[in-house]
C-alpha cells in the first residue's frame, strides 16, 4: 500500500501563470516530507521565468549569489565530498574550503562559496552541472524559479533560516576565539539540534502558529 506523504504540493495558478502551493496533512510531518513534495512537482507545468522551456539542465541561475546551508546540509556536503573526492574529510574542514562565514556585529551567516563569477564552487564548468547533485543542500533542491503562494514562500524560507542558525551554533562552538561582539547566547538550541536527517525534523516545531495554520488542513 501506498503512503500518502502528509506534505502535498498542489499546482497554483496566478497571472495565468503556473506555480505550487503546499499543504500540510499530518502534525508529524517532517522537513524530509516537505522535500518530497516540492521533488515530486512535474517542472513541465511549472511557469519557469528564468527558463521558459522547463528544462533545468545546462541553467546555472540559481547556483549563484547567496546560497545559504543548514546543519544538516553540512552532513550531506561531507557525504558528496566524499563521494567526488574519495576522501574523508572531518566537518570543520568542510566548513573552511567549501563554505564561507560572513559575520557582521552579531550576525553570522553560512553560506557555499563561490568563484569569482558568484557562482557556487561545486558547478562544473563545462555543462553547468552540480558535482554532488545527489547531496545538494536544502536550498538548492526546493528551488523551482516559479511562482509559490506567501505561505509556502515563508514555510521554505522558516526551514532555511532555523537550519542555519542551528549550523551557526555548531560554528560557534568549533571556534577558539570568537569576534567581538559574538555572543553564543544568541544562538539557542533549536529543532534542528541534534539532527543529521530532514526526516528528524518536524515542520510542526519550526512553524510560527500563524503560518502552521495556513498551511495545515485537517484530513
Amino acid at each position: 500500500m501506498t503512503v500518502k506523504n502528509p506534505v502535498q504540493a498542489h499546482y497554483w495558478r496566478v497571472n495565468d501563470q503556473c506555480g505550487y502551493d503546499l499543504h500540510i496533512l499530518s502534525p508529524g510531518a517532517t522537513v524530509a516530507d516537505y522535500i518530497s513534495a516540492i521533488e515530486g512537482l512535474e517542472p513541465d507545468l511549472l511557469y519557469r521565468p528564468y527558463n521558459p522551456e522547463g528544462n533545468c539542465l545546462g541553467c546555472d541561475h540559481c547556483c549563484g549569489g547567496r546560497l545559504p546551508l543548514t546543519i544538516i546540509d553540512l552532513c550531506a556536503l561531507q557525504q558528496g565530498l566524499k563521494e567526488l573526492t574519495g576522501r574523508d574529510i572531518p566537518l570543520p574542514a568542510v566548513l573552511q574550503s567549501y563554505c564561507q562565514v560572513q559575520v557582521q556585529g552579531r550576525a553570522v551567516d553560512i553560506t557555499l562559496r563561490t568563484d569569482a563569477e558568484g557562482y557556487c564552487i561545486l558547478l562544473e564548468p563545462q555543462q553547468r552541472r552540480c558535482r554532488i547533485y545527489r547531496h545538494r543542500p536544502l536550498i538548492c533542491r526546493t528551488y523551482f524559479c516559479s511562482p509559490l503562494t506567501r505561505p509556502a514562500r515563508l514555510l521554505r524560507e522558516r526551514i532555511v533560516n532555523v537550519g542555519e542558525d542551528e549550523l551557526v551554533r555548531y560554528w560557534l562552538t568549533s571556534q577558539d576565539e570568537l569576534q567581538p561582539g559574538l555572543r553564543p547566547s544568541d544562538w539557542p538550541p533549536t529543532p534542528f539540534a541534534g539532527s543529521r536527517s530532514y526526516k528528524d525534523v518536524a515542520l510542526k516545531d519550526l512553524c510560527p502558529a500563524g503560518l502552521w495554520q495556513k498551511l495545515y488542513k485537517q484530513r
